[in-house]
């Protein structure tokens, strides 16, 4: 996060390579409604946009 935030979360880092964190990330949005899932793959959509 930067700015010198402090979060009680462990990470990660060393634990979950990146392919593992996607699978996390991919079983969560599973659990979503069509619609969560909908907005948030648009959000996704127009961030990549962005960085293009």
């Amino acid at each position: 996060m930067g700015g010198g935030y402090e979060s009680d979360m462990p990470g990660f880092e060393d634990i979950l390579n990146d392919e593992e964190i996607r699978a996390v990330l991919a079983f969560i949005k599973s659990t979503w409604p069509e619609r969560e899932r909908a907005y948030q793959s648009e959000m996704s959509r127009r961030e990549q946009e962005k960085t293009q």
